[in-house]
């Protein structure tokens, strides 16, 4: 008797609903391969979805994420991936001809807010690489001494077409930040921007310093000139 109790309690059930992924809040479009530590879905359908574009030039993936998608072509081959002049690393499979990647990969590599529910339902949000801390957030750059981020250091490095280096920054307000958004642009003293990155920095508490290190900047100036600004968000 207990034994045919538990089968119809398992037939009369309610279904459990299927895992969804929203990107920007919005259901995605494309195709999702559900498993139970990862997701993939295809890079482009992401990329477009998050508002980035991209292209291929000279056997490499160029994203940018500062642009409102305006997309690119279909991503159909295993190619090395630059983001904003970064090379980043993604898991990608080929499937059905076109490339799936890891969404949590693709949140961590794109500094994306990423939520996953009980249900399994995936949120991933915009790039706060390119779209910034949101409303909210203090802005300011390094010529506002009053600004609770101070720039202490910057330096770049020329490395032959290329540039490398850092800034170090502290905190001198009294509020703890969750996130602290640090833009560099670098210019030729004619004023013509040559490289930038954003990094994104996590609890900056008060008082106290971090590094940010820069990504390898493809661009050369004779006598570089900075622009730092910041964004955070406590």
């Amino acid at each position: 008797m207990m034994k045919k109790l538990m089968i119809l309690a398992a037939l009369t059930a309610p279904a459990l609903a299927d895992p969804q992924l929203f990107v920007r809040n919005q259901p995605f479009a494309g195709p999702v391969r559900w498993f139970p530590a990862r997701t993939l879905a295809p890079l482009d359908g992401l990329l477009e979805s998050l508002g980035c574009s991209w292209q291929v030039d000279q056997g490499k993936l160029h994203v940018k994420c500062s642009t409102s998608g305006q997309g690119g072509p279909a991503i159909k081959e295993i190619l090395p991936i630059s983001l904003e002049g970064r090379t980043v690393r993604l898991e990608q499979h080929i499937q059905q001809d076109r490339i799936f990647v890891d969404v949590d990969q693709v949140a961590s590599a794109l500094q994306c807010s990423y939520r996953k529910s009980a249900d399994g339902t995936v949120d991933l949000y915009g790039p706060l690489l390119s779209q910034g801390l949101g409303q909210g957030a203090l802005r300011g750059d390094s010529t506002q001494p009053e600004f609770p981020v101070r720039l202490e250091k910057v330096q770049i490095t020329q490395m032959g077409g290329a540039m490398r280096g850092f800034a170090r920054i502290r905190h001198q307000g009294q509020q703890a930040f969750k996130w602290v958004l640090v833009r560099v642009s670098v210019y030729e003293k004619s004023g013509r921007q040559v490289a930038r990155c954003t990094e994104l920095v996590r609890e900056l508490q008060p008082g106290a310093e971090a590094f940010v290190q820069f990504p390898k900047l493809v661009g050369e100036a004779q006598n570089p000139v900075t622009k730092v600004e910041f964004e955070a968000r406590p």
